[in-house]
């Protein structure tokens, strides 16, 4: 039946269906109301119309081919707006296009291109991170993304918005870590923030990835300087200029801080005249803080220490500033003046510390000391002469004479130092003449009277060591020259008595020998650097209670006056004195406990002789040998 419908003609076919059906629309009736139904719903477009019909487009493509090409009219639409910068247009044109084709990635990221021409960065990001989302990411589409997110940050740290400007940078260092700028502006609102740790610990990662960026490194030196460490900020500024020489923020902030610097050590100096030496070196210490490679600051604060009576850190300045003026001479004969100041000025402070040290009693110490200032410098006699102090206490005195004698060969005309040495040798004539070494006491005892003719002690103590051996008349010749250096002593007259007895001091001082006596002094005296006349004295000044000349010129700190020694020396022969005399009246030391005694010497054998051989002749159980 099928096919004889089929083979039947169309009128036919309407005619037996009207037959059929009565009540039946015809085909024309019937397309024409749905081109109306069409014609109100999509209006003017002629795409859907005439859809039953069979020259309709829908006969040769398929549903999608037309909304595929719906899309692309919408986007070619929106592209054109684009170039003719109808942003808003070109906005509703992508979005009629992605409501028709919903997973177009390209279509989210021409819309966002639009979005960002209006500052529409929120509507932006949310576009790029829906083009992202939908398919993998790609290169474009995430520089886009954090571009917008940078953009929005740069907008919003115009306006002083530095929390929303930080969240929106750290999105962007998110989706892009590689981008430098984008981490460089979060630390700028961290900074605006005061959040100045997190941005040194963000700017340390950074030099973790780039050793050699001066930006990184001038950055963080700005933030140093705003968390008030001069020291790191300069550390900063250094390794910036190093790396850039022409760094303009750098050089802005080295300039500073040296303006500080100098400002901060002109007030040390004043402090310092004032005498305020704690407040100059608070100052001196700023000023260093703000240009640590200044020789002479170091100088000034090695100096401030030095009159502080704070030593070690003295010497570290010193030495500091040798390095810097032996590592940098930029300054030519400046940098050499400077070296040579920083190099007395260290030697004076080890010199000044040897001596406080000998004043609390650590000789050892002081000596230790003056080695190091003696291998910088050995042409000051001071060191010498303070070095032989140190040894005379430590009880060293060979090695304190041969000091003083070294002190000696360069200043003969020292009293001090002739004074040290007599009275050095006067002590190891006492004690050898202790030992009984005379020959050696007689020696020391000369030795002592030449270095200084002037001290009537050594014409006393020759005197009584050669009465000891029978020599009276030498004897009592040096008893006459000490009571002529000497005669309102209230402790030689006595003792001189002793060689003249049954005489008063009248004769003896008028007496022949006397004139034999100032014979002798005059002679001692001719190779002195004073002028004698009428035998006794005549120097270039006056004499002092020791007989030394006072007014010596000396450049450096000594451990002891003169007047000093001479008590010193005469402290220590009374101790040894005493010692001497307690022990001849209790006697020497006995023990009761019993000892064990040595073992008898081995007996020593008689050398064997050679006696010539007997032969032996053998009897009754005897042995008979000739």
């Amino acid at each position: 039946m099928g096919e004889a419908m089929a083979e039947m003609d169309n009128p036919a076919l309407e005619e037996m269906t009207r037959d059929l059906f009565p009540t039946a629309v015809s085909e024309e009736n019937l397309q024409e109301a749905r081109n109306k139904s069409l014609k109100k719903i999509f209006g003017s477009s002629k795409v859907f119309l005439d859809v039953g019909s069979e020259n309709n487009q829908c006969a040769k493509s398929t549903y999608e081919d037309i909304v595929q090409g719906k899309m692309m009219e919408h986007y070619d639409r929106g592209l054109k707006s684009l170039a003719q910068k109808e942003w808003e247009r070109a906005i509703t044109a992508f979005s009629k296009a992605i409501y028709l084709c919903p997973e177009k990635v390209e279509l989210y990221a021409k819309r966002a291109e639009a979005f960002l021409q209006i500052d529409d960065f929120q509507s932006a990001a949310l576009n790029l991170k829906k083009a992202c989302s939908i398919a993998s990411p790609q290169k474009e589409h995430v520089e886009l993304l954090a571009l917008t997110y940078y953009l929005q940050g740069q907008r919003l740290l115009e306006q002083n918005c530095h929390m929303d400007a930080l969240e929106c940078f750290t999105r962007a260092a998110e989706v892009q870590p590689q981008n430098r700028q984008c981490h460089m502006h979060s630390i700028s609102c961290l900074a605006a923030l005061g959040r100045y740790a997190e941005c040194i610990h963000l700017l340390n990662k950074q030099l973790e990835e780039e050793q050699g960026d001066p930006d990184i490194y001038a950055a963080r030196a700005r933030l140093y300087d705003q968390l008030n460490k001069p020291t790191l900020c300069y550390q900063d500024v250094h390794t910036a200029l190093s790396l850039d020489p022409e760094r303009r923020e750098a050089l802005g902030l080295r300039d500073k801080m040296m303006a500080k610097a100098e400002e901060a050590k002109d007030k040390a100096v004043n402090l310092a005249v004032q005498g305020q030496l704690q407040e100059a070196l608070r100052k001196i210490c700023f000023a260093i803080e703000n240009n640590p490679l200044s020789a002479e600051y170091h100088i000034f604060r090695g100096t401030v220490y030095k009159k502080l009576k704070d030593f070690s850190p003295a010497v570290d300045d010193f030495v500091r500033a040798m390095m810097l003026c032996n590592a940098e001479d930029n300054n030519g004969g400046e940098g050499k003046e400077r070296y040579t100041e920083a190099e007395e000025q260290l030697l004076l402070t080890y010199n000044d510390f040897a001596v406080h040290c000998y004043v609390k009693g650590f000789y050892q110490e002081g000596v230790l000391l003056l080695n190091k200032a003696l291998r910088g410098q050995r042409s000051k006699k001071e060191l010498y002469m303070n070095r032989g102090d140190c040894f005379f206490q430590l009880g060293e005195l060979v090695f304190a004479l041969a000091d003083y004698q070294q002190a000696f060969d360069l200043d003969e005309e020292d009293w001090g130092i002739r004074l040290r040495i007599a009275k050095l040798l006067d002590a190891l004539g006492l004690e050898a003449q202790h030992q009984r070494q005379y020959q050696q006491a007689e020696r020391h005892f000369s030795e002592a009277i030449g270095k200084h003719p002037l001290l009537p002690q050594l014409y006393l103590h020759r005197a009584g060591f050669r009465r000891s051996l029978q020599n009276i008349a030498c004897a009592r010749e040096d008893a006459l020259i000490a009571i002529l250096l000497s005669p309102k002593s209230e402790e030689i007259a006595p003792t001189i008595m002793n060689f003249f007895p049954g005489k008063t001091l009248d004769d003896i001082i008028t007496g022949n020998l006397a004139s034999s006596a100032q014979c002798a002094l005059a002679r001692n005296l001719e190779t002195l650097p004073v002028v004698c006349k009428d035998g006794i004295q005549s120097t270039r000044g006056p004499m002092d209670g020791t007989g030394t000349l006072p007014g010596t010129r000396r450049d450096l700190a000594v451990c002891m006056t003169d007047q000093q020694l001479a008590e010193m020396v005469g402290r220590r022969r009374k101790i040894k004195t005493d010692i001497q005399a307690e022990r001849n009246r209790r006697g020497y030391l006995k023990s009761t406990v019993p000892r064990v005694s040595r073992p008898p010497p081995p007996r020593e054998e008689a050398p064997a002789t050679c006696a010539p051989y007997h032969w032996k002749t053998f009897g009754l159980g005897l042995t008979n040998s000739r």
